[in-house]
């Protein structure tokens, strides 16, 4: 069943790869004159390659993708950086500082193409005027570990931001294309990679609710920094156009978790699978939201029928332990199995489709009915881990950590249980 659940995951990610996904939107474009990609996001790379093989060397510009991911510095004459991701690095900074030059300088007879994907918010990350980079990091960083949903993260991204909240679509001088893989619940464009091409409406106000809210220690700092942000202007960016105006060209989203899910439970139904799905756009605390599934599951076992159950979106983890190691997508796992208490017959697995799971370089893991048995034998202690958010290292030693390396996309969480009660086939 791991092999099998493994290969649904497979997929689900094909299904969002950018060669499969873009092309299709690229005839839309008149690039006779030539065209400037700028990009940003885990998929950029595979995005720029898909753009390159359809215009060739009539494109020129710029991608960021994760430290890592690649080892290329060009795709034709669309170059390659790259920055920290999920904390963002000056690396990220210097890549923003490209990206808003190049979308300056390019001439209003070529079009501007902009190729977007989770992680772009990190990856692209200049702070408005007065607000230090390695503050905007400290910010960031309290923001992933605090359990705030990546709407609240996002709207505080985009305030502090020279590039996000739509200032990077205004600094150009001609028409331009937003191409996204969507790794956001909802796919709302003006939040995946923080809408650095979508107009905003976010307002300091909300932003400074979320940071009150969740206790953050600079509160006070960024209070006094967004006192002289109003809502038309842009946060003294160098490059200041009215603010929440129609930006010109085509916003699409390309690619999202549930054409992925969809794809996988399509092969599951081929295979004679009854299929449901809990929720495309799960959210909420991770060991929650498998406490909860755990319920649905087994009472489907209770009922005895051999039924898969899907689920996607993006869960949280609310750090009691800052330097432990794991994911979201890991100690729903760790939960999933606690709750099941080695129910016969169910299995899951739980994986991020970016192929990154937290702050570690795997892109979920997976559990059965000997997951708990098997951790006893080895003297681990599953309550101990999730309490102090190890799950990395407590699938570790059972080796059913889910390792895939970079997928080049990010459609965010794909999740599935199996109930398949004893002597029971689909």
């Amino acid at each position: 069943m791991k092999s099998y659940l493994q290969n649904l995951y497979r997929i689900a990610v094909e299904q969002a790869l950018p060669e499969y996904c873009l092309p299709p939107h690229l005839s839309k474009i008149d690039a006779s004159n030539g065209l400037c990609v700028l990009g940003a996001g885990k998929a950029s790379v595979k995005m720029a390659q898909a753009t390159h093989r359809f215009f060739g060397d009539k494109c020129f510009g710029a991608v960021v993708t994760r430290h890592g991911y690649t080892e290329a510095t060009h795709v034709g004459n669309i170059e390659v950086l790259k920055g920290g991701h999920p904390i963002p690095d000056e690396a990220s900074a210097a890549a923003a500082e490209k990206m808003l030059q190049l979308a300056s300088e390019c001439d209003a007879n070529i079009p501007v193409l902009f190729l977007i994907s989770g992680g772009g918010s990190a990856l692209m990350s200049l702070p408005i005027d007065g607000l230090p980079l390695a503050t905007k990091i400290d910010i960031n960083r309290f923001l992933l570990g605090c359990g705030a949903s990546i709407h609240e993260i996002n709207t505080v991204r985009k305030l502090l931001s020279k590039v996000k909240g739509g200032k990077l679509g205004q600094a150009i001088n001609g028409p331009h294309y937003s191409y996204i893989i969507s790794d956001v619940v909802g796919d709302d464009p003006s939040f995946i990679a923080s809408g650095p091409t979508v107009p905003d409406t976010s307002t300091p106000q909300q932003a400074l609710s979320i940071l009150k809210r969740y206790n953050n220690p600079y509160y006070e700092q960024v209070s006094s920094l967004l006192a002289n942000v109003s809502n038309d202007s842009l946060a003294n960016n160098k490059h200041d156009k009215p603010r929440n105006t129609q930006l010109p060209g085509e916003v699409a989203i390309i690619a999202n978790a549930e054409q992925s899910i969809d794809a996988a439970i399509a092969q599951a139904k081929a295979d004679g699978w009854e299929v449901e799905v809990i929720d495309y756009q799960q959210e909420g605390e991770a060991r929650k939201v498998a406490q909860s599934h755990a319920q649905i599951a087994l009472q489907a076992l209770k009922e005895k029928r051999a039924v898969m159950f899907f689920s996607g979106g993006e869960l949280t983890v609310s750090l009691n332990n800052t330097q432990g190691a794991g994911g979201p997508n890991q100690e729903y796992a760790l939960a999933l199995a606690m709750a099941l208490k080695g129910a016969k017959g169910i299995s899951a697995l739980a994986c991020d489709t970016d192929g990154v799971d937290g702050n570690r370089d795997v892109a979920g893991a997976y559990i059965d009915e000997n997951t708990l048995q098997r951790s006893d034998a080895l003297g681990l202690k599953p309550e101990q881990a999730l309490a102090n958010n190890e799950s990395f290292a407590f699938f570790q030693r059972l080796d059913d950590l889910i390792i895939t390396g970079p997928t080049h996309t990010n459609v965010n969480d794909f999740r599935v249980i199996v109930v398949n009660p004893v002597n029971t086939t689909p």
